[in-house]
């Protein structure tokens, strides 16, 4: 789900799709030669998960959601529970085999976890943390 958007231009809310056709075929939003959602890899990306039984993971991504939305920064919400292939990209991003959401990604730049995130904003250098400076 993309954030920070208007509705015309949001996306999908299942597993970060972008409103825009594929490049090959210009159908949306499965290319159907790559048989896979269409997905932005440029851009802010926070990876999440909209399943999971622990407080604090919840706690940290609407934690890390509600700072973006207060500083009108534009991010993707990408729903690692969607798909185990998002789970394990995440965790390729993060160089971290054991990763869990919240993890910040802009492009194909890793920017860090939620303690980085909170430590950038405590800082007051969470544009130079997500590598928009």
């Amino acid at each position: 789900m993309t954030r920070g958007l208007s509705r015309k231009e949001t996306a999908p809310e299942r597993g970060g799709l972008v409103s825009r056709p594929c490049s090959c075929c210009h159908r949306y939003p499965v290319c159907p030669s790559a048989r896979r959602p269409i997905r932005s890899m440029s851009g802010l990306r926070v990876y999440s998960t909209s399943v999971t039984g622990s407080r604090e993971i919840k706690s940290q991504q609407s934690e890390v959601t509600r700072i973006l939305d207060g500083k009108r920064i534009q991010y993707q919400l990408v729903d690692i529970s969607q798909d185990n292939a998002l789970r394990d990209e995440m965790r390729a991003l993060a160089g971290n085999p054991k990763a869990t959401p919240p993890q910040i990604v802009n492009g194909d730049q890793y920017c860090g976890d939620y303690e980085l995130f909170v430590e950038a904003v405590e800082q007051n250098t969470l544009q130079e943390f997500l590598k928009l400076a």
